[in-house]
């Protein structure tokens, strides 16, 4: 769900960084010591899940993580994002540097959409797991679609030469939607049964 540098022009650059901006500065703000370990692990796993591709027809595709990151570390997921997204522009080229403001957007707020709207769910059902996981997938299924659609909007309004190859990466993304809305719901499902704190400390904060 990468742009690469050279498909948007400055304007899109630039209220690219603003808005990563103002979300670093609220995730930091709500950033405890005593979660930093939390966010770095979640971190490397949304770093290296870029490194496993999956193929998609003529294109491939990779798990981004969103559902499992945006409920285990909430609002400062967006912390892990732009760390994740800052060492595969400067290691393995995915993105750049400058769209780094943008990619953050565009993964960061699906995530943000399935912290905020699983903590609704989780405080309604907290005692029913199944039914939670199968949330969580759906939340994460809605959340790839998210950052596709933010993607593509982008590209739209200022890239429209690239919107041939911005219709396949749509295609692609939804069988990666449906990927990650599984495999979300089975990592929720197994924390929940077995440490359910874990995610309860995240869902019950304040703001």
């Amino acid at each position: 769900m990468h742009i690469s540098e050279g498909v948007l022009d400055y304007r899109a650059l630039i209220a690219g960084y603003v808005c990563t901006i103002g979300l670093a500065a609220a995730a930091l703000k709500k950033l405890k010591q005593e979660d930093i370990p939390k966010v770095s692990v979640m971190g490397a796993c949304f770093f290296v899940s870029s490194l496993i591709p999956i193929p998609v027809g003529i294109s491939s595709v990779h798990l981004l993580l969103f559902g499992v990151l945006g409920i285990i570390l909430g609002f400062e997921s967006v912390i892990a994002v732009i760390t994740g997204l800052l060492f595969q522009a400067l290691m393995f080229q995915h993105g750049g540097i400058s769209v780094l403001g943008v990619n953050t957007v565009i993964m960061s707020l699906p995530v943000l959409f399935v912290h905020f709207t699983f903590r609704t769910f989780y405080k309604k059902l907290k005692n029913n797991i199944k039914l939670l996981s199968i949330i969580s997938g759906i939340l994460s299924f809605f959340a790839v679609l998210i950052g596709m659609g933010l993607a593509m909007l982008f590209i739209y309004f200022t890239g429209k030469e690239f919107m041939g190859f911005a219709f396949v990466f749509a295609l692609s993304h939804i069988v990666l939607a449906v990927i990650e809305g599984i495999i979300t719901s089975v990592i929720i499902y197994q924390i929940l049964r077995i440490k359910p704190g874990m995610i309860a400390v995240q869902v019950n904060k304040i703001g």
